[in-house]
């Protein structure tokens, strides 16, 4: 799994100003995906070229009365979070595409801001907003790389001890509040397939900047994102990180020693099982919560075994 090898970001021929859709990814969540395109198109009524609603194999209809402003695409199966990405990116007829989660939409107007940033800067590949929640406090809008420390360590302790703001240089923004170049997307090959919804932004901010294109967050765009509005158990969710976080860090070459690496993972994951299976119910008074951590640990161990590589 070689990391992505693309030359420098191709020059941008100035003339005709850069053209703005709105993208918003939709499955069996028509109304908050549409309340999402709805804040758009009040904020931004007349400077947003398309307001594009893909929806990825619902198997809901969607409502009866949809604004003729908004166009919908419906994919016939389900393809999950990157795949249909890349088929709605497909879609596009603009220049630059913002993509809000359907949990997500505008607070602030951005067609001005993006589009004078991407004229400004022919390099620049994504640009990242500023999410907040209910209460107005922010929400992650970007992260820095990963590094191998997020699984040696594992998410808590790698959270609360070596997690730091992301420097320019390793930037990375999420997908459920930014804009990016078509052009850009094209260049880096869009979404990675083989990731879901978990680092999947990860992966596309590195392609992006190692391709040569610049990646940059604009702190006067606000968006409402909770987040985790995908719902799954706590042991899937975790499952699904031990996944796709080691397939970036091999993709891109980050683990140098990969048997050390996997011995000490292992070797973490087999002693947080013995200590739960131990003590579990003295660390956790509800039954269903520790049944569900060592259901958890049980498949992280047997995937990492055989699938650490």
């Amino acid at each position: 799994m070689d990391a992505d090898k693309s030359t420098a970001a191709p020059s941008v021929a100035s003339g005709e100003p850069l053209s703005i859709g709105v993208l918003v990814l939709n499955y069996n969540t028509w109304d908050i995906a549409l309340r999402a395109l709805e804040a758009a198109v009040e904020l931004e009524p007349s400077a947003v070229h398309e307001y594009v609603l893909f929806d990825d194999g619902s198997p809901s209809p969607p409502p009866e009365v949809i604004n003729p402003r908004f166009r919908v695409i419906r994919n016939e199966t389900n393809t999950g979070f990157a795949r249909a990405l890349n088929l709605a990116f497909a879609q596009m007829k603009s220049d630059i595409v913002v993509l809000f989660d359907s949990d997500a939409y505008p607070l602030t107007p951005f067609a001005a801001t993006v589009r004078q940033a991407f004229t400004a800067d022919a390099t620049l590949g994504q640009l990242g907003f500023i999410a907040l929640d209910s209460k107005g406090s922010p929400t992650e809008s970007f992260l820095g790389e990963p590094t191998n420390w997020s699984l040696i360590l594992g998410q808590a302790a790698y959270a609360r001890f070596c997690a730091s703001a992301p420097k320019p240089e390793s930037l990375c923004v999420i997908t459920g509040c930014m804009a990016t170049r078509l052009k850009a997307f094209t260049a880096v090959s869009g979404f990675d397939p083989e990731l879901n919804f978990l680092d999947v932004d990860l992966d596309y901010s590195m392609r992006m900047r190692r391709g040569g294109w610049k990646v940059m967050v604009e702190d006067s765009i606000k968006v409402f994102h909770e987040g985790g509005g995908t719902p799954q158990l706590q042991r899937n969710r975790v499952l699904s990180f031990y996944k796709s976080r080691w397939y970036v860090l091999r993709k891109h070459q980050l683990i140098r020693h990969v048997r050390v690496a996997r011995g000490i993972i292992l070797l973490r994951l087999k002693t947080e099982k013995t200590i739960l299976s131990l003590f579990g119910r003295f660390l956790f008074k509800n039954p269903e919560i520790l049944q569900d951590k060592l259901i958890g640990r049980r498949a992280i161990i047997q995937y990492c075994q055989q699938n650490y590589r």
